[in-house]
């Protein structure tokens, strides 16, 4: 058998050994560390996800991982032994939330954590679930026109998202919409209003509306991602009605000709 075959199983095995230590120890530090309900955002990609984690890192009160962890996007079923909580999924690999808490330095001030993965938005009833509720879902919505108009620097020659999936996510999002653990915020609006959203985000999340995020772009940590073309930017509107570029007039066709998305659309306020 080839040497990525042995690799795979060592590094699987260490996960058997050292996952249940590093839990151990990642449980007993974020209990110590955050007294708040954790921040999870979540969105169809290409929606600015990103964007707000990089907000969100500017407030001394929050400690957010820098990547995407996929920690509640990857679900398993819960083991007879586990269903004490009466839990009847649990993530798959909890341990890369503890092992960032235990590769960190987490200053005195913070009180809570923040994770990003844009397909978080599908797995909403296992978060709440998880989470008893005690926690503050973020969805993020863009105009799907952009969104679907909108290429990855990963893959610059063709379009990230397809109109099922912008639709799917997004729908899944707005079936919580009323949720109150889980607020909706327009991109648009984040660029259009950027103080007002910033407020109605703080007061969600039970944060104080600092110096700090008044002025994200000066402390934000996260200012480089491989989601965006360049360095982190200040708000602006450049992005927003991207989809009437003549460039994109074939790929607009196919998008208004789906009912579904025409229908979504107009349910959000975009037409």
């Amino acid at each position: 058998m080839g040497n990525a075959y042995y690799a795979y199983m060592n590094n699987s095995f260490k996960r058997k050994v050292t996952s249940p230590i590093i839990e151990y120890f990642g449980r007993r530090k974020a209990a110590r560390v955050f007294s708040k309900p954790p921040i999870i955002i979540g969105g169809c990609g290409r929606s600015g996800t990103t964007l707000l984690l990089s907000i969100l890192s500017a407030h001394p009160e929050v400690h957010i991982l820098p990547w995407e962890s996929r920690i509640f996007a990857q679900w398993r079923k819960a083991k007879p032994a586990e269903k004490s909580r009466g839990l009847e999924y649990l993530p798959n690999r909890p341990d890369r939330l503890y092992r960032n808490f235990l590769a960190h330095s987490i200053p005195g001030r913070v009180n809570r954590w923040c994770e990003k993965t844009p397909s978080n938005i599908l797995y909403l009833p296992q978060i709440m679930a998880y989470f008893n509720n005690r926690v503050k879902f973020i969805h993020l919505v863009r105009d799907g026109r952009d969104v679907m108009t909108s290429i990855h620097p990963d893959d610059p020659k063709s379009y990230w998202v397809s109109p099922e999936r912008w639709v799917r996510d997004t729908q899944a999002g707005l079936d919580f919409e009323n949720h109150p653990s889980v607020l909706t915020i327009k991109y648009e609006d984040l660029m259009t209003d950027h103080q007002q959203s910033l407020k109605a985000i703080c007061e969600f999340t039970d944060l104080d509306f600092c110096e700090e995020i008044q002025n994200w772009h000066q402390h934000a940590t996260l200012r480089k991602n491989q989601a965006w073309f360049d360095r982190l930017k200040k708000p602006h509107t450049n992005s927003i009605r991207k989809w009437e570029k003549p460039e994109h007039a074939e790929r607009l066709k196919t998008i208004l000709s789906d009912s579904d998305v025409m229908g979504l659309l107009e349910k959000l306020g975009y037409l």
